[in-house]
């Protein structure tokens, strides 16, 4: 197998990574409540940790989160936020000192793709200065993170080697994590009970109106289907003419594997029942009414390692980098100077 070495872009964003995304349409959000966060939240050889980069964070924290958090939750979030920020920056001015290059191609794109979900740079602009940010707040961002997958990528490389025996070794010790469940291969045709294009072009109101009457139609779609496989229509050909399912039309109706579980129960239990090459009764899910061909069952079974072996080598890969990156974040914290202001 030959050496291989992966960018570090997931490392370094699961250890600090912070760019502010700027989504369009979401509500700015007011500063974390009961928490008393000073402006400037920490130093890093002298250089300021504003809280406005906490603050913002925290708030994208809050409005994903289920339940409403603890002061002690919030404290223990806005200290690990402020954590990574250190470290950010800590790793930028080594990047400095490094004299790295800071990538202004690479800033422009980033800055672009944020850009381009707005009409205009005015909107922007009005949507950065609602989370208390401005242009320069994300441009900053954005080359902090450049130059920190620059920095680490130089660290890392070439000090990292992962040999066959060590992906044969862990697939070897890991074979429980590779167990693939029982599955199947089938075709269906599909008489929804909100077919397609009436989905693209008729209000959900109407349709939940409709709902009872569009079921009934469905499911006298459904019987001439069956009708129409029993006097000896061809599957495949019906299933590309009239299913309702438009992923699977094209290929005749055809779903690949499908792994037990993944699909509505009484589709699944619908299968059990078939023989390869036998066709289902009427099955009813929430989606409509279906008839079934199992093309093909698969008992349970163990992945085989070809199929794993280069994913396991990215995975060792990485585990090792994440080590290493952490050693070197340590050596540069124990270099530096660093105050912080939130208790």
């Amino acid at each position: 197998m030959k050496k291989r070495f992966y960018r570090l872009v997931i490392i370094v964003l699961s250890i600090f990574s912070f760019t502010l995304q700027v989504e369009k349409n979401s509500s700015a959000q007011s500063s974390p409540q009961s928490l008393k966060i000073p402006e400037v939240v920490a130093q890093v050889n002298g250089v300021d940790i504003q809280s406005k980069y906490i603050e913002f964070r925290m708030n994208q924290i809050l409005k994903n989160v289920k339940r409403p958090l603890t002061i002690r939750e919030k404290t223990s979030v806005v200290k690990d936020l402020i954590e990574k920020e250190i470290v950010r920056e800590l790793v930028n001015q080594q990047g400095k000192k490094n004299n790295l290059e800071e990538g202004s191609g690479l800033i422009k794109k980033e800055m672009t793709a944020l850009r381009k979900p707005y009409d205009s740079d005015e909107e922007f602009e009005k949507a950065l200065g609602a989370r208390n940010i401005t242009i320069d707040d994300l441009k900053k961002s954005i080359t902090v993170d450049i130059n920190a997958r620059k920095l680490l990528n130089q660290e890392i490389k070439g000090k990292i080697t992962i040999s066959d025996a060590d992906v044969k070794k862990y697939y070897e010790e890991n074979k429980h994590k590779f167990h693939r469940p029982e599955s199947y291969r089938a075709r269906h045709i599909l008489a929804a009970i909100f077919p397609p294009e009436m989905l693209r072009s008729t209000p959900v109101t109407e349709l939940q109106n409709k709902k009872e009457e569009l079921t009934q139609k469905a499911e006298e779609k459904i019987d001439k289907i069956i009708k129409e496989l029993k006097e000896g229509a061809n599957f495949e050909e019906l299933a590309k003419r009239i299913s309702d399912d438009e992923a699977s039309r094209e290929n005749g109706g055809d779903l690949d594997v499908i792994y037990k579980g993944i699909f509505d129960p009484t589709f699944d239990e619908a299968v059990s029942k078939l023989n390869p090459g036998e066709i289902s009764g009427k099955v009813e899910t929430q989606f409509g009414f279906h008839v079934i061909k199992l093309t093909e069952k698969r008992p349970p079974e163990q992945a085989p390692f070809k199929e794993l072996e280069e994913a396991i080598q990215k995975h060792l890969f990485m585990e090792e980098a994440k080590v290493l990156v952490a050693s070197y974040v340590e050596d540069l914290k124990k270099e530096a100077k660093i105050k912080t202001f939130f208790k």
